[in-house]
């Protein structure tokens, strides 16, 4: 197969033919290895330019082909993992930005693997973690407890395989160095990593955050979490809103003093992007959640997915002025 751009995923399906996913060039295609021209390249998915439209691509990655020849595109570029059922032009998201059912977010996605019964495994590279689906929606399944070099933790991973065992290996980019996870069958269906999904806004009539050294007041919210396990866990944020910013407490928040009783805080600077938080909490303790921006008079959506040994229980304090 010749192509014009650089092969991040290759594929060869049940009737032998080779797909190539083309990052650069944002399109899948496809060559049966039966073809003796060497240039008889077929589109299988994507226009060649990048877009949010259904049958556009934006820096495509991983791929997996079904026995069905249902292609499975890891579309790094926008977030989200995208289904072409065979013959189709127009993709289906099936996890990540803009899914209808989607409880799992996703920031570039480099790998995808659809195993004998149907669920997906995520390299979901950016958060350095790999997610699956299960009987219960998505789980995290390694590098649950953030971006790090200990053996729990990946640091920017890139590809997975299983051998035959069900083993995971991962090319632990960042880290220098490929990982193995061993497979344990009673975590099959219940995973020992719990995840809890929180969703709200920020709105006009949010109450005020009272930065200090800075006249510029935000809008915020102030979530108290209950936590029944003590643990590792980790907060990945998710907005479109400027400059934000999340904060935990440690048995109460005053909008006054606001740098008291920090026990850990993050933001994502201005990036607008997908950011994380991961602190280690004790059981019953008082911790509160506080989320806002840096700059005034900024509104919008956010939502938390939390990843930890076990659910926390989300409760809104203080909504309005």
């Amino acid at each position: 197969m010749n192509v014009n751009s650089s092969c991040y995923g290759l594929f060869v399906d049940i009737n032998g033919t080779l797909y190539c996913s083309m990052y650069k060039h944002h399109q899948v295609v496809k060559r049966s290895l039966n073809d003796s021209v060497m240039t008889s390249n077929r589109v299988a998915a994507g226009t060649g330019i990048r877009g949010y439209g259904l049958d556009e691509l934006w820096g495509p990655r991983g791929i997996f082909v079904h026995v069905n020849l249902d292609l499975y595109v890891a579309n790094c570029g926008n977030d989200q993992v995208l289904l072409f059922q065979s013959g189709e032009s127009n993709g289906i998201i099936v996890a990540g930005s803009l899914s209808l059912n989607s409880t799992i977010t996703l920031v570039c996605p480099s790998e995808i693997i659809l195993d004998a019964e149907k669920y997906l495994i995520i390299m979901d590279q950016e958060n350095s973690r790999i997610v699956g689906t299960g009987l219960n929606g998505f789980r995290c399944l390694v590098g649950c407890y953030g971006r790090g070099s200990q053996s729990n933790q990946l640091n920017y991973p890139f590809s997975l395989s299983f051998d035959y065992y069900r083993n995971i290996f991962v090319t632990d980019t960042s880290n220098h160095r490929i990982q193995k996870f061993e497979y344990l069958e009673e975590s099959c269906g219940n995973s020992s990593v719990r995840e809890t999904i929180y969703s709200s806004s920020l709105t006009s009539n949010s109450s005020i955050y009272f930065q200090e050294c800075t006249e510029s007041d935000s809008y915020y919210e102030e979530i108290q979490m209950n936590v029944t396990i003590t643990g590792y866990y980790t907060f990945l944020i998710n907005s479109k809103m400027k400059t934000m910013y999340v904060y935990i407490y440690t048995n109460n928040f005053n909008p006054f003093a606001v740098s008291k009783n920090v026990l850990s805080h993050s933001g994502d600077f201005g990036n607008q992007g997908p950011f994380q938080l991961t602190a280690f909490l004790e059981a019953n303790t008082k911790y509160i959640f506080v989320m806002t921006t840096s700059s005034p008079n900024v509104t919008g959506n956010v939502s938390i997915e939390v990843s930890g040994p076990n659910y926390i229980d989300f409760n809104r304090i203080c909504e309005y002025l």
